[in-house]
């Protein structure tokens, strides 16, 4: 066939499912230097398994939109850091750790620039760039006696709390903006191969629970929370080695992040064979 008539069709539809990893840059853990750059403060060992579901249109294999679901996991913890830097000590020292599990669901503007120009036939191998809109859920825990604490009810940086009223309770679920590229593979006219990378920019510092640089009184969560909550707050706001109070517990100063790579498999409709 010409290359007109595998585009006869000028709009096509793709249904994908995704299997990948999920990781994140949080006040927690990170690098082992003084020095950070995104790559540094990304420990392989916190990697997540994630999952991914998605239904999407494309005009002529050159622009798309798609709405996508994503479930995956992210943790990151103090005691993984080993450096001798000023700020990989203190973080040790600090001790501090958490997971949560990730829901999310995006829509996705996709982006082919090969397709810009004049091939014979479309590439089987296409570049792209994706960026979208999404919602995602979050819920940050931390180990404490062989158990995981949901940490938003304990409110470790005293949110809500009149002493310290410039720390606002926050919410766990949350707009982020997905970035990032793709390669896919046409490997028939009715099945798209991909792999995938996407970083999510968030407007929320609380994916680990850490934000405030301070430190809240310890006594403070006995005037505001019930007996239970308060005892798992005094163990879980500080858990410094030294048992002192560290100078630092978050950085108000950056928004966490998280990131996915995903191999996707897609089922395309309304797409020609190519000859």
């Amino acid at each position: 066939m010409s290359s007109g008539q595998y585009y006869n069709n000028l709009f096509s539809y793709e249904f994908a499912i995704g299997v990948g990893a999920m990781n994140c840059i949080t006040d927690i853990g990170g690098s082992n230097s003084d020095k950070t750059y995104y790559v540094n403060e990304i420990r392989l060992k916190n990697t997540k398994p994630s999952f991914s579901i998605s239904a999407g249109a494309m005009y002529q294999n050159l622009l798309g939109l798609r709405l996508e679901g994503t479930w995956g996991a992210v943790q990151s913890a103090d005691r993984d850091i080993d450096g001798t830097s000023v700020n990989a000590k203190s973080k040790t020292v600090r001790n501090l750790s958490f997971r949560s599990k990730i829901s999310e669901v995006s829509l996705l503007a996709e982006f082919h620039p090969l397709l810009l120009f004049d091939y014979k036939y479309p590439p089987l191998w296409s570049p792209y760039v994706i960026a979208g809109v999404g919602i995602f859920s979050f819920k940050p825990q931390a180990l404490l006696h062989n158990d995981y604490i949901d940490l938003p009810p304990l409110c470790t940086e005293g949110q809500g709390f009149f002493e310290y009223r410039d720390s606002k309770p926050y919410s766990t679920t949350q707009f982020n903006i997905p970035v990032g590229i793709g390669l896919r593979y046409e490997a028939s006219d009715a099945v798209n191969l991909r792999l995938e990378f996407s970083h999510r920019i968030l407007f929320t510092d609380y994916l680990d629970d850490a934000h405030s640089p301070g430190f809240v009184d310890a006594e403070i969560f006995r005037q505001y929370l019930d007996v239970a909550n308060a005892g798992n707050a005094q163990q879980l706001y500080n858990r410094s080695l030294d048992g002192l109070v560290p100078a630092r517990r978050g950085n108000p100063g950056n928004n966490d992040a998280y990131m996915s790579i995903s191999f996707k498999v897609g089922l395309v409709l309304r797409r020609k064979a190519r000859y």
